[in-house]
C-alpha cells in the first residue's frame, strides 16, 4: 500500500468538509471572528496620540500668549482648556483630567521680545506612560519653533542657522496607523485561528474515539493529516480573503505590492500554523490541554515576537532568535511590505524560503509524533 493516495485523503477531506458545513460554530471561528477582530482592533489602534487634554495658566493675558495657546489648540495634538492656577493644572494632572500643563509666567510677552530663548514657559507632563509622552514630547518641539515664529509674526520656514531638515516619509505618507496596524492584524488573526481550528477538531476526534475508527481504515497516517487539514486551510485563507477586503475596502489600506507573492506567503504561514496546531492535538489529544497550549503558542508569539506592536531588531538577541522560531516573524514583514512598499520577490526570497522550511519541518514532526503516539 502507498504511502499517500489522492483517492484515500479526498474521501478523509470530504469527511471533514461536511463536519464543518453541519457545525456552526466552527464556521463561526473560521469566518466571523476574523472579521470581528479586524474590525474591531483595526478601528481601536492608534499610534499617532491626538486631542491629549492640556490644562494651561495664562498669567501674562498678552496676544503672545494667547498665540501660544492657540498653537497648540491648532495642531490637533492638544486640546487646551484653561485653569486658575498652578496648583489645579497639577490636580488635573495628578486625577488623569490632563496629560500636560502649561504655566505661562506675567512676563512672557516681554521676555521673548527680547531674543530667542529668552522667553520661558513651564510645561509638566505625566509621565507615567512613557510610550505616550515620548510621543508628546516630539509634538512639543516641533510645536515650541512654529509658536515662536508665530508669536514673532515670522514665516515658519524661515531660514535658521541651524540645519534645516526636510522629511519625507516612504510608503506611508501620512503616518497611518491603521496602515501599519491592520496588514500585521491579518497575522495575527491567520495563527489564531488556524492554530485553534486544528487544535480542536483533532483533539475533539480523540475524545470521541472516532480517531481509532479512523485510523483502522487503510488511509495512512499522512492521509489522515492531509485530508483532515486541507479544510482547515481552505477555511484560514477565506479568512484571510474577508480581511484583506475589510483592509482594502473598509480601511482604505493601500496595496502596492504583487498579489500571487502576497498569496504564496499567506498560504506557507497557514500551512505552518496548522501544522503547529495538528502538533499540539497529537501530543495532548484533550481539548481542555489544547486550548491553553494554542492560545500560548498561537496567540502570545504572535502578538509580541512578530514585530506586530514591538520591532525585533531593538529586542536583546536572545529574544529575536526565539522571534525567528515561530512562522509569525516572518510572515509579519510579508504582508506589511506587499501592501506598503511592494518588493519584488528576488528581494525578499528568503522570508518564503523560512517560512516553507518551517512547515515542512514542522509537518514532517507531526507525522513522525503521529506514529509514536499510536505505538
Amino acid at each position: 500500500m502507498s504511502v499517500f493516495s489522492w483517492r484515500r485523503t479526498r474521501a478523509i477531506f470530504l469527511k471533514e468538509f461536511k463536519h464543518i458545513v453541519r457545525d456552526p460554530f466552527t464556521l463561526m471561528m473560521a469566518l466571523m471572528l476574523p472579521l470581528l477582530i479586524v474590525l474591531i482592533l483595526g478601528s481601536s489602534i492608534e499610534f499617532n496620540i491626538k486631542s491629549i487634554q492640556m490644562a494651561y495658566v495664562d498669567n501674562n493675558r498678552t496676544m503672545a500668549s494667547r498665540k501660544l495657546v492657540e498653537t497648540f489648540g491648532s495642531s490637533g495634538y492638544f486640546r487646551p482648556y484653561d485653569v486658575v492656577s498652578a496648583d489645579v493644572a497639577f490636580d488635573d494632572i495628578v486625577s488623569g483630567r490632563a496629560r500636560v500643563g502649561l504655566i505661562i509666567p506675567p512676563q512672557f510677552e516681554k521676555d521673548i521680545g527680547a531674543g530667542v530663548g529668552a522667553g520661558h514657559v513651564q510645561l509638566m507632563v505625566d509621565g507615567t506612560e512613557s510610550s505616550t509622552m515620548s510621543s508628546v514630547s516630539n509634538y512639543l518641539m516641533t510645536i515650541n519653533r512654529n509658536a515662536y515664529f508665530k508669536i514673532m509674526d515670522l514665516p515658519i520656514n524661515i531660514q535658521a542657522d541651524n540645519p534645516q531638515y526636510k522629511i519625507r516619509y516612504l510608503f506611508n505618507p501620512e503616518l497611518n496607523s491603521r496602515w501599519f496596524a491592520v496588514p500585521g492584524l491579518s497575522a495575527v488573526i491567520i495563527a489564531l485561528v488556524a492554530i485553534m481550528l486544528t487544535t480542536l477538531t483533532i483533539c475533539r476526534e480523540w475524545e470521541r474515539g472516532s480517531m481509532e475508527m479512523l485510523l483502522s481504515t487503510p488511509a495512512t497516517r499522512l492521509d489522515i493529516i492531509v485530508g483532515k487539514v486541507a479544510p482547515y486551510a481552505i477555511l484560514s485563507f477565506i479568512g484571510f480573503v474577508l480581511v484583506f477586503v475589510v483592509a482594502r475596502i473598509v480601511f482604505g489600506v493601500p496595496f502596492v505590492g504583487a498579489y500571487w507573492q502576497l498569496i504564496l506567503g499567506t498560504w506557507l504561514f497557514i500551512i505552518g500554523y496548522l501544522a503547529i496546531g495538528l502538533l499540539i492535538s497529537v501530543s495532548t489529544k484533550r481539548q481542555e490541554i489544547a486550548i491553553q497550549y494554542a492560545a500560548i503558542i498561537g496567540l502570545l508569539p504572535t502578538v509580541i515576537l512578530s514585530g506586530f506592536v514591538f520591532p525585533i531588531e531593538y529586542m536583546s538577541r536572545g529574544y529575536r532568535i526565539a522571534a525567528s522560531v515561530f512562522p509569525a516573524r516572518f510572515y509579519m514583514d510579508i504582508t506589511r511590505d506587499q501592501f506598503l512598499k511592494g518588493s519584488e520577490f528576488i528581494d525578499i526570497w528568503w522570508l518564503y524560503a523560512i517560512l516553507a522550511g518551517q512547515a515542512v519541518l514542522v509537518l514532517i514532526f507531526c507525522v513522525i509524533k503521529f506514529k509514536r503516539s499510536l505505538e
